[in-house]
């Protein structure tokens, strides 16, 4: 199965989850009580290919190596907003290996209780924050009801030199009359101000 059949299949289960956990901070301010889980997004994990054009791209640094990290899409649907980027490896020579490199580097896992317990991964995309402007709210990315993350995982692969890998990240309880938010990726930068596709 191709990286873009992978993410679109990923993107549709997390369409018809029934129960998301969306680990909200109004005002910027709350616990951080999510974790991570490689359950949710197997098939959303790194690969090349299907990474679209990019709204905005910055350079960066990554295990040591020149890159990109690239927005490369922000679609909602109701409340639920799906954000799309790509990390770039310009290094001539050697691999990127980008294991934690998006991560909020906590390993706890969400229960249902809301409270959180240790065994869970660092290596995913749950590190991505989003803010909706007319309630300054900032959304981390979501969890299902199991404690998986939302969000690429699993993330193993080394990045070629030269090769683009696309990942995605999802937040639930926006606003659905979210217009325009502002996204911060680790080791991205903050591209803000980015119109939501619906």
């Amino acid at each position: 199965m191709t990286t873009s059949k992978r993410i679109l299949a990923a993107v549709s289960a997390i369409g018809v989850a029934a129960t998301l956990a969306s680990c909200q901070l109004p005002g910027g301010s709350g616990a951080n009580g999510e974790g991570a889980s490689a359950s949710a997004s197997k098939s959303a994990q790194a690969g090349g290919g299907g990474h679209g054009a990019a709204i905005e791209s910055h350079p960066t640094t990554v295990d040591s190596k020149p890159g990109t990290v690239s927005l490369n899409s922000v679609s909602g649907a109701g409340t639920t907003i799906t954000v799309m980027f790509s990390v770039t490896n310009n290094d001539k020579k050697n691999d990127m290996w980008i294991y934690d490199s998006f991560s909020d580097g906590d390993d706890s896992v969400l229960q249902p209780s809301g409270k959180a317990s240790p065994g869970g991964s660092t290596n995913n995309a749950d590190g991505l924050t989003l803010i909706e402007p007319s309630s300054s709210s900032i959304y981390r990315v979501s969890y299902d009801s199991q404690g998986g993350c939302l969000c690429s995982s699993v993330l193993t692969e080394y990045i070629k030199p030269g090769q683009t890998i696309a990942l995605q990240a999802t937040f639930t309880g926006v606003p659905a009359e979210a217009k325009n938010v502002t996204i911060t990726i680790p080791n991205g930068g903050t591209f803000s101000n980015v119109a939501v596709t619906r």
